[in-house]
């Protein structure tokens, strides 16, 4: 986690971010969003994921929102995270909408 230079506090998730390692990114998350108004999450390096990290940062983010925090991704989802984006149907033209700015930061689904 790093924020000495800039007013956003980057939190990479990076290795493992499945149902037996998430406790630590939330725990992780939950200290980052305690001492900061925006947060930046990065998941490039995440070497293996499931549907508990993608539910961790949607949590996040109704959280982030309801406490006027900003909690963004620091690129559109992609690599892993977008595979597993796919297999949950959070990209599928049926769900598209708010989310999809969320995950894709703009990026059009091909």
């Amino acid at each position: 986690m790093s924020h000495a230079t800039s007013p956003v506090c980057r939190l990479e998730l990076d290795g493992a971010q499945t149902v037996r390692t998430i406790q630590a990114a939330y725990e992780r998350l939950a200290a980052a969003m305690a001492a900061h108004q925006a947060i930046e999450i990065d998941c490039n390096a995440a070497v293996e994921l499931d549907l508990s990290l993608i539910q961790l940062v949607l949590a996040a983010k109704q959280s982030a929102d309801k406490a006027d925090k900003s909690l963004t991704l620091a690129a559109p989802a992609s690599g892993k995270l977008r595979a597993a984006l796919d297999r949950a149907g959070f990209l599928a033209t049926a769900v598209r909408g708010p989310g999809e700015a969320f995950w894709l930061k703009g990026t059009k689904i091909p």
